[in-house]
């Protein structure tokens, strides 16, 4: 009786003390995301879900994929949080959000009109205009515009590179990529107080450098290494993004700065904090007697303490300035406004562009050489994000015409902003933070052209054969590091236009199907003046948890477990199946037929299983996402157990490796 006593003492001790480490774990990861430290936040989420899948800690890690802008996780854990008892409708809104940055936009308006009905008269004002968003991004994306799209890899960094400009035979552009090699070593730990302190080295937010102007001069196809531009332009703090004159003489760049003597700014004792900053316009003037640039000078209409004034451009003839503001008495976050050029050089009041203005923001105006006006926002119900726009001054009627999102692939689920022209007016460069880029925003080179070639396929479930609707169907083209979208219609059918001479890859993925892929699409080899029609069939799996999908052509030779170079194919595959399903964790497992021993069979089919893990996690793969288990003779197909009389191929059919999805 002492023995049983002591026995259960230690069971409920060993499931207190279980229970208490997953509750610190998770306070703790609370307090990471309260800093922000959202990398940190994760991991300790994730140990937390794995003692006890709670709501907490799979609204912990929805929250902070989505903080991060990783926008396959955040639908994957806010598919989970959605399905849990106590769930709020803000869950629901983002778990909608999050389908909508994946192009999944039938099943995001679904999910928007699932969160108004849980939210009531609670809901968010913009959901019907998000709504109604869905049905615009799904037709742009199948009539897209012809724009191509190249992502250089020498030009971008992991880092944030943007706002490209063209200037003598380069561009100039904004980064806070690493430049020094130690740099990584730092503490970067993020520091928020009252005060908002700054560190000179690293800007808290993201633990990067400061934003510096950077020039890059062409060579041939690509780029010659990126050098920073003028010495005396880059302050110490943020510094970007740059617009040039017509003849390249005068510039206008956005700048932050520190400010320490607050009392010299304001009698307002309540704005008196040490280091508040708020963005500014600084212009420059080039000398060419001295080959420099004139020390930085403020613009008339700056307010550091008040409001941010940001993104100049002028206008063609450069008698106009044109920028951002959140000055008060605009109409949103941030509102385009102009200033005319005065005889003696100075700039008139700024005056609100009211027609082109909404309650989010307008950003990054440009103009292009036909006059026409492109600026980014996101107050418009676009794809997501911020979208690029474009209108045109009508000179009779005194007005600017009705803002037209420019479409898709310019506008994705994503931000995609600063577009910008060549002289050439067909050719230029556009900013995102698009999936498939290199870094968290990234400088896309485009052309408009007319397109010669056409894809046309259909996605159909693998185990019936029927259509499959609403799929999002992705193109990547090989040449270009750039990707397409299109989603399928009722009966399954997509429909691409192509580049000549160029190699793709294509995939299909649906809400609870696995990610299908298809390599090696190509039209090289035709001729230019021929239209390509190429009919592409795609075979998904639907999603069942916990059951296994058998592996073909993994042999071992007799009483071995290292993987022979004829397993590597399907092996590979695997390998593809989770690179396109990143959030998806498995269960790896091998079986044996009945010949031998219960227990030898057993420990043969761990270390058959444990290889073949070994070899994806080789590839690649996260070792969180894969384990290894060995069945042994235990879970057999057919009739053949411990003595039954079975032909070999009957055997064979118990040897087997497969995977089961334990999480997608």
């Amino acid at each position: 009786m002492r023995n049983r006593i002591i026995y259960l003492l230690i069971i409920l001790l060993t499931f207190g003390m279980h229970q208490v480490f997953g509750q610190a774990t998770l306070r703790e990861a609370q307090r990471q995301t309260e800093l922000l430290n959202y990398n940190e936040a994760i991991s300790l989420y994730e140990k937390a879900f794995e003692k006890k899948e709670s709501l907490l800690a799979a609204k912990g890690l929805a929250e902070s994929y989505r903080q991060l802008n990783n926008y396959q996780f955040a639908e994957s854990w806010y598919a989970k949080v959605v399905q849990i008892d106590g769930h709020e409708p803000i869950d629901v809104f983002y778990y909608a959000e999050a389908l909508r940055n994946n192009s999944k936009y039938t099943e995001a308006k679904e999910w928007y009109q699932k969160y108004q009905q849980e939210a009531g008269t609670e809901a968010l004002p913009n959901t019907n205009k998000l709504i109604a968003s869905c049905d615009s991004a799904h037709n742009w994306m199948l009539k897209p515009v012809n724009f191509t799209f190249r992502l250089d890899t020498s030009l971008n960094t992991a880092e944030s590179d943007w706002g490209a400009v063209p200037y003598k035979n380069g561009i100039v552009f904004t980064s806070d990529r690493i430049l020094n090699a130690n740099y990584m070593k730092e503490n970067r730990f993020l520091f928020f107080n009252a005060n908002n302190n700054l560190k000179k080295s690293y800007y808290g937010w993201t633990g990067l450098p400061y934003l510096k102007l950077f020039y890059a001069e062409k060579e041939g196809n690509g780029w010659k290494e990126p050098q920073l531009f003028s010495g005396n332009l880059n302050g110490e703090f943020h510094n970007g993004p740059a617009t040039f004159s017509k003849n390249g003489k005068e510039v206008f760049f956005t700048r932050t700065r520190g400010i320490t003597n607050s009392k010299s700014y304001t009698d307002d004792k309540k704005k008196r904090k040490d280091y508040t900053i708020k963005l500014e316009l600084y212009f420059s003037k080039y000398d060419e007697t001295t080959n420099s640039w004139s020390d930085p000078q403020p613009f008339a209409y700056n307010s550091p303490l008040e409001y941010s004034v940001s993104d100049a451009c002028f206008s063609p003839d450069g008698n106009f300035l044109y920028f951002a503001s959140d000055m008060p008495g605009g109409a949103g976050q941030s509102d385009l406004y102009y200033c005319k050029r005065l005889n003696d050089g100075s700039w008139d009041k700024p005056i609100n562009m009211t027609t082109l203005n909404t309650a989010g923001n307008e950003r990054f105006p440009s103009f292009d050489n036909n006059n026409y006006l492109y600026y980014a926002s996101n107050g418009r119900g676009g794809m997501g994000g911020l979208d690029v726009y474009v209108t045109q001054y009508k000179v009779g009627a005194d007005q600017w015409s009705a803002p037209k999102n420019v479409g898709y692939p310019v506008n994705t689920p994503q931000d995609d902003f600063n577009l910008v022209f060549n002289e050439d007016g067909k050719s230029g460069y556009l900013s995102s933070n698009r999936s498939g880029g290199k870094g968290m925003d990234d400088i896309y080179q485009f052309v408009k052209k007319d397109l010669k070639f056409r894809l046309e396929g259909t996605v159909v479930n693998k185990k019936t054969g029927q259509p499959i609707g609403n799929a999002v169907v992705t193109l990547y083209n090989q040449n270009s590091n750039t990707n397409i979208k299109a989603s399928t219609n009722e009966i399954g059918a997509f429909a691409f236009n192509l580049d000549e001479n160029t190699d793709y890859s294509i995939t299909a993925e649906k809400t609870n199907f696995i990610t299908s892929r298809k390599d090696s699409l190509s039209t090289k080899g035709y001729e230019e003046s021929k239209t390509l029609y190429a009919k592409l069939a795609l075979n998904i799996d639907s999603i069942e948890l916990n059951k296994g999908i058998r592996l073909d052509n993994i042999y071992y030779d007799f009483d071995k477990w290292s993987i022979r170079k004829d397993a590597t194919q399907e092996l590979n595959r695997l390998v593809q199946v989770m690179n396109d399903n990143p959030t998806m964790v498995i269960e790896l497992g091998s079986h044996t037929d009945s010949r031998g021993s219960d227990s030898y069979n057993l420990q043969l089919s761990q270390k058959r299983a444990e290889s073949a893990v070994a070899y994806i996690v080789s590839k690649g793969i996260d070792q969180k996402r894969i384990t290894a288990k060995g069945y042994g003779e235990t879970k057999p197909v057919n009739h053949c157990v411990n003595g039954t009389k079975c032909s070999d191929a009957e055997f064979q059919l118990n040897r087997r490796t497969e995977f089961a999805i334990i999480r997608y």
